[in-house]
């Protein structure tokens, strides 16, 4: 350490101790001290304080990487876990889509015969050819929008009454309104030996709903609101 030696006069040295004692040093010698290097009392504090900011900022920056670098693994399983689930969802929506596919057109009232093994499995549009049309009122369906709404994709009609849906075949239908304009009586008995057991059901049910009524004027039956 070295030693620097300065001589006063006794005034000189009289005004150092007085500005001194302004500025609060208790030792002159600090104070000649400070005002040759010009360095403010707190200075050391301040840079002592600032060091410590910069130690925090230095270890909350050094954690924050560390719980980043903890997380970021759980984040990936988590992303991975939400991307199984869609995946798994996506696959659920396709079974239960090819579910109602498939799904059998059951009457109520009796059961189809049960088809030999090794026969193609009937779909709806074969039991709809067969049987001419399907009263949603009489069958049991898991999805019946979905089934109309097949019927529809697959070339059948679908008629929409105030009571239910009927879905029928369009060779079936077609057919069965050229035989309504051949019908010149009124009389639902008379009307009977013009048709089929199954166009004479289809028949009696538009009546009731008013859909298909006998016109005097032409002496023959006719349709509206299809």
């Amino acid at each position: 350490m070295k030693t620097l030696v300065i001589k006063l006069t006794d005034e000189e040295y009289k005004q150092l101790e007085e500005e001194a004692n302004k500025q609060g040093f208790a030792i002159l010698s600090y104070y000649v001290k400070y005002k040759l290097l010009s360095q403010s009392p707190s200075d050391g504090i301040n840079n002592s304080t600032t060091n410590v900011t910069q130690n925090i900022d230095e270890i909350t920056k050094k954690l924050e990487r560390k719980i980043q670098d903890m997380v970021n693994p759980f984040t990936a399983e988590v992303e991975n876990l939400k991307q199984r689930v869609a995946d798994l969802s996506e696959k659920i929506d396709e079974i239960e889509s090819k579910k109602n596919e498939e799904v059998e057109v059951k009457h109520e009232k009796h059961q189809y015969p049960q088809q030999p093994s090794g026969e193609k499995k009937k779909t709806a549009m074969d039991i709809l050819k067969s049987q001419g049309a399907i009263y949603e009122s009489e069958v049991k369906l898991k999805n019946p929008d979905l089934f109309f709404e097949k019927i529809e994709k697959q070339g059948g009609k679908v008629l929409y009454t105030e009571k239910e849906r009927i879905a029928v075949d369009v060779d079936f239908f077609n057919n069965f309104v050229k035989k309504l304009s051949d019908i010149h009586t009124s009389d639902d008995m008379e009307a009977q030996k013009y048709l089929t057991k199954q166009e004479h059901k289809l028949f009696q049910k538009l009546r009731q709903l008013g859909i298909i009524y006998f016109d005097n004027n032409i002496k023959a039956w006719k349709l509206s609101g299809i």
